[in-house]
């Protein structure tokens, strides 16, 4: 065909032919596009999934130790409200883990020291509904409300701290303290074989006694042992020593619960039921007077008896020398080593009862307890002996040897090692040594097997002198 020429009907006709539909066009060029999408797609989705496959462990990883990380603020807060605790101050504590768990809610020891001073604040009104005469009615429901708010408070932080440590002593002492404030003894029951290996720690000590306490019918001495354990290492919370002041009134010793209350008296931020601590010793003093009437004139033998002379060791304190402290010690050694322990006790105990800083008439307590049998009575002991004197070496190590026997071989090696630095070689027993080498080398549970350590026989307070090697200890 010409330039210029009109096409004719069979042109036309035959470039159609030869040309695709215009609906074939317009239908090939989107299967194209889309194909590609799809294509691009998954390949796309497949680099994703090797990235995060190849990825994952390095970011949780780093999730993992932010979780763990807590800001200087917040740990400066939990120091503060920690010492708070120890002082006493529980508005301290408490403004003190707030702001700390504004920073960082769901840390484990943040939750730890939140359920700490929930659980302290509770024990107020927990003691106080014990203290209360049953005639006050109002102040009794005040109590139990308050009690029953930061019951539930202690319980529910002590449950979130244990799901994020289960394995933490220190939780766990926590969730037995919260479950005992809300009534459940038999759950907290159920949580004490998880610490009793730490029994002669006084912080477990005490969540063990107040659990007693919280029986119908406690028995005392038991109670007794451990809140000296627990009040000798409380610093100044008050929190041990309150509940040992009712404990002491309560079994009949109005004596020793006056001297502890004393003890409470003097701290330097009054605990806040120390009125009602004054009224119960009182309340309870009057009954005993009424039940038993005023005490008898002493008959005239034993007027004499107690302005004769001492005569020597012969006769023990209530038996023996009153005047003579040095006779007496003489004459409990000679009873224990005659195993008549219970003598030896009656001895040391007039003794600590008229000279509460006789740290040797203490560790002789200690060392009789431990001869019977009574670790944990022995371990109360040792430690008020070691708090009037912390340099008598027979409590230290009477402590440390005490420790070791009941399965506490950390705490017993501590002990050991601070007898290697602060005593001359040859003041002590080679064992103390050669346990705190072990512990060194091996590891403190690799110090059990160490060569030379079969346990010592138990020291006679009367026999273990500083600077001389005890013959009970050798090996």
């Amino acid at each position: 065909m010409w330039r210029g020429q009109m096409p004719s009907d069979g042109d036309l006709a035959e470039n159609r032919s030869l040309s695709p539909a215009s609906d074939e066009i317009y239908s090939a060029v989107p299967r194209r596009r889309i194909g590609g999408w799809i294509v691009a797609l998954a390949l796309l989705t497949a680099v994703g999934v090797v990235g995060w496959a190849a990825a994952k462990p390095y970011l949780v990883a780093r999730d993992a130790g932010a979780a763990v990380q807590l800001s200087p603020r917040a740990q400066a807060f939990l120091v503060d409200a920690e010492k708070a605790l120890v002082d006493g101050d529980l508005d301290a504590a408490q403004e003190n883990v707030d702001k700390a768990s504004a920073l960082a809610e769901d840390d484990a020891r943040v939750l730890l020291d939140e359920g700490r001073v929930a659980a302290a604040k509770a024990d107020v009104p927990w003691l106080k509904l014990r203290l209360l005469p049953p005639d006050a009615a109002d102040e009794q429901r005040t109590a139990r409300a308050s009690l029953d708010d930061l019951a539930a408070r202690a319980k529910r932080l002590s449950a979130r701290a244990r799901e994020r440590a289960p394995d933490d002593a220190a939780a766990v002492r926590v969730e037995i303290d919260a479950l005992r404030l809300a009534g459940d003894r038999e759950g907290a029951r159920a949580r004490v074989p998880k610490i009793t290996g730490q029994a002669s720690q006084p912080e477990t000590a005490y969540v063990l006694a107040a659990l007693d306490l919280a029986e119908p019918e406690p028995v005392w001495a038991t109670v007794v042992e451990r809140l000296r354990l627990a009040a000798s290492g409380e610093g100044s919370a008050g929190r041990a020593q309150a509940a040992l002041v009712y404990a002491l009134a309560r079994s009949g010793d109005m004596a020793g619960a006056g001297s502890e209350l004393a003890k409470i008296k003097s701290l330097a931020r009054p605990y806040p039921l120390l009125p009602n601590l004054s009224a119960c010793i009182e309340k309870t003093s009057a009954k005993a007077v009424a039940s038993t009437g005023p005490p008898s004139p002493p008959s005239p033998v034993a007027s004499a008896r107690r302005a004769a002379p001492s005569s020597g060791a012969g006769a023990a304190v209530g038996e023996a020398p009153v005047g003579d402290a040095n006779a007496a010690m003489q004459a409990a050694s000679n009873a224990i080593k005659k195993g008549d322990f219970a003598r030896a006790g009656q001895i040391y105990q007039t003794l600590a009862t008229r000279n509460p800083n006789d740290s040797e008439a203490l560790s002789g307590l200690g060392d009789v307890a431990r001869l019977t049998g009574n670790m944990a009575g022995a371990i109360s002991a040792y430690h008020r002996a070691v708090a009037v004197n912390p340099s008598y070496l027979p409590a230290l190590l009477g402590l440390a040897d005490t420790q070791w026997s009941s399965g506490d071989r950390a705490g017993a090696v501590h002990g050991y090692s601070d007898i290697v630095d602060r005593f001359p070689e040859g003041t002590y027993p080679a064992y103390v040594a050669k346990r705190v080498a072990a512990a060194d080398s091996q590891g403190e549970g690799s110090a059990n097997a160490a060569p030379g350590n079969a346990a010592p026989a138990v020291p006679t307070t009367g026999d273990t002198k500083p600077g001389a090697a005890p013959d009970e200890h050798a090996e």
